[in-house]
């Protein structure tokens, strides 16, 4: 699937640089990543990677992949998936509709 594909590239591409950081990263221990700033994410990095802007169309998809908002802890708010590790892209296979 390209979702999981494009996300771990936009994760990734934004946790290497202190400004993007302020964006989107990875959590600290690499097993999730979070929206820091969502006004930034929903103009300038949604439409540069998925061709739109709108936050429910980025959850729901999110959604049907399976991931899930951690809800309690220092990562909460970000987003979880098993397959979904900083260093680990060859995991993507395993995220499926």
């Amino acid at each position: 699937p390209r979702f999981p594909a494009k996300l771990y590239d936009l994760v990734d591409s934004h946790s290497n640089v202190p400004e993007d950081e302020a964006i989107v990263s990875w959590c600290e221990n690499g097993l999730a990543f979070i929206v820091r700033d969502l006004t930034r994410f929903c103009e300038e990095v949604l439409p540069a990677h998925f061709c739109h802007n709108k936050w429910a169309s980025f959850i729901r998809q999110l959604n049907l992949y399976g991931f899930r908002r951690i809800t309690q802890g220092a990562s909460s708010g970000a987003y979880w998936h098993k397959f979904f590790q900083r260093g680990e892209p060859h995991l993507l296979r395993g995220i499926t509709r």
